[in-house]
This record gives C-alpha cells, structure tokens and sequence, in this order.
C-alpha cells in the first residue's frame, strides 16, 4: 500500500478549520446501538415481495416478519410493515429497495430497538454478482464517513427473503441499512428542514464545498442540494439539515448512480456532456481553487484509508476492487496537477 501523502502546508490550518468545523455538528449521544457496530447483522425477512415488486409506482406498507439473533442469542421474531422505496432503481431493478417500518413496542433484546424507519438497501437484480455493486455503494457511505461526521451510518445486513405471496425462498443476498434522518438529525444536534428549495448561500461554504467535491470524487451526477426532481420538495438525494445557528449542512445519500459504483442500469441524464457515469463531470459551485484546497487537503489526508475500503479484504471480486480503485487514483491525479484542477473544477462549474 502507499505510504500516506501529507498535504501542503499552507492547508494544514484550513484542513484543520474544516474539521473542526464539522466535527461539533455530531452531539455527543451515540444514537441508535444498530449502528454502533458494523459487524454483518443477519435476518430473515418474510414479506409479500410479489405484491410489493408490483406495487413500486404506489408503494404500499405490506405486514411482513423479522426473525433475528438477540444480543444474548436467542431467536426474536419481530413484526413490522415493509414497501418499496426509490425511484429510478425501483423502476430498474427487479428487487427493489425497501423501506422497513418498526412497531413503537418491539422484543427486548431486539438490534432494531427505537428505531422506526430504516431504509434497507437491495441487490438490483436476483443474480450473486449483483451484491457487489451493494458493497460498493456502502463502501462509498464509509468514505464519506472518514472525511465527515456530518453524515449517515450504514450496517451490513445478510437477508434471507422468505416471499409470502409464493410461498418459497426468493434469495440470501448482502445488503445494507443506513441510518434514518431523524435519528440522524437527533444525535447530530440538528434539526431537519422541509422546503421547496434551497439557495446554495443558505449552507455552510465548507460543507457545501466538501459535497460538491465529494460528488465528482465519486462520479456522481445524480444529485441536487438546491431542488428536487419535478415537483418534489428539495433536495434530490440530498437532505439538508439545520444547526442552531439556522445554518444548513446538506447530507447526501444514494450513491447507486455513481461511476465508483458503475451499476449496469445507471446511465448519465442526456442532458450532461457525458457518455457514461465513468465520466467525472463536476456539478458543484464556482469557486477559486484556493477555497478548495482544504477540501483537497482533507482528501489526500484520506487517501490511503479511503483505498483500504476498495479491496477484495471487504468482500470485492479482486478485479473489481481494482477497477474501483484505478477510478480513486484518477481522481487523485487531478488533485496533484494544478492544470487539471483548474479545468475540472472550473470547466464545469454551476454559475
């Protein structure tokens, strides 16, 4: 592995500014004990995943069951209410992601204690190889971690999907839980907003930068912290949050669309000067260089954690933990050449 690259100098104090910046947004409570551990939680989910496939147009909440380990051991079947969630990878994928929704009251010793909602990330399609484009999303969630605490915690999952409606085992396959909003928004010391837009001015520069960055690190264009798609409330795969000064952090999620994650059914918008999700296309503010540079700084800090996500050790096929991380070492190419910076990050710029 490379030995790790110090940044320079002059944005050791800015990096060291971002930080704790965004570091006192994270409140001392520890939230939910889901997350507190990222040790694989396995389950068995009986659900009508027949009725709940053909309803992903108008998701309905289905009754459905959990059978899961306590913390002492024992057997806990939990009852809860499951639909579809998601837009575009429930319109593509022939399993879609889910939305669990717990009971107040569950068994003690129950890991999904407190909690209410949880998004539960899905493979696409029923098809082994399909789990790693789900490993590399979370791997993504767990970058982001590094560089942030303003941001969601995820928990791997092993589910063994029992379909009610057929009567007959529909798959084990990985996936993972992120953490909800609310909770989020609880133990962050933040407070969640509900608007129709937001002015890039609302957001704390830092933060914002760090997204905008972040986004183009992963390859991602499938995102908006100032709107939503249509009709939809603000944002788009971004959920902006409030600290107590009314200053807004925005907290990105679903990464699926990425060129690091490089799912078959993700495609760029036609509208964008790019042919594939491969291609990096900055989709953040226009600044001068010099208010990026920490935000550089903090990524090249980073790095060689950040690459330590992307290997066959987490469970990746070798060939695609390489693959992803060749498109990690691109993007760090560009931050070591003062030419390529100026024309990523300025070429494309949103004015």
């Amino acid at each position: 592995m490379r030995s790790a690259r110090k940044p320079p100098s002059s944005s050791l104090g800015a990096t060291a500014a971002l930080v704790a910046l965004l570091l006192p947004c994270v409140a001392s409570a520890q939230g939910s004990s889901l997350f507190a551990s990222q040790e694989p939680l396995t389950i068995r989910l009986e659900a009508p995943l027949r009725t709940i496939g053909a309803e992903r147009n108008d998701p309905q909440f289905q009754a459905a069951r959990i059978e899961v380990q306590s913390a002492h051991g024992e057997p806990l079947s939990i009852d809860l209410r499951v639909r579809a969630r998601g837009k575009s990878r429930a319109v593509a994928c022939e399993f879609p992601p889910l939305l669990l929704n717990f009971r107040n009251e569950q068994p003690e010793g129950s890991p999904f204690a407190g909690e209410n909602r949880l998004k539960l990330v899905t493979h696409c399609l029923n098809r082994p190889e399909h789990e790693q484009y789900v490993l590399l999303e979370r791997q993504i969630y767990l970058a982001l971690n590094l560089l942030t605490s303003a941001s969601l915690r995820t928990r791997p999952i092993r589910v063994s999907y029992l379909d009610s409606d057929r009567g007959r085992e529909a798959a084990d396959r990985f996936g993972f839980l992120i953490e909800d909003e609310a909770r989020f928004a609880e133990r962050s010391g933040l407070t969640t907003v509900s608007v129709e837009s937001v002015e890039r001015e609302r957001y704390d520069p830092s933060a914002l930068a760090l997204l905008d960055v972040f986004q183009y690190f992963i390859g991602n264009t499938d995102w908006s912290a100032a709107e939503g798609p249509g009709e939809d409330a603000c944002c788009h795969n971004v959920v902006p949050f409030a600290r107590g000064d009314g200053v807004l952090l925005p907290v990105p999620y679903d990464f699926d669309a990425a060129g690091l994650v490089e799912a078959p059914y993700a495609l760029p918008a036609e509208r964008l000067p790019i042919q594939s999700v491969r291609d990096r296309l900055y989709r953040g503010g226009c600044r001068d260089l010099a208010a990026l540079e920490p935000v550089f700084a903090a990524f090249t800090a980073q790095r060689d954690a950040i690459t330590a996500l992307f290997t066959a050790d987490v469970g990746l096929p070798e060939r695609r933990a390489e693959r992803a991380r060749t498109y990690i070492d691109q993007f760090y190419a560009v931050l070591a050449d003062d030419a390529k910076k100026e024309r990523e990050f300025r070429r494309n710029c949103r004015r």
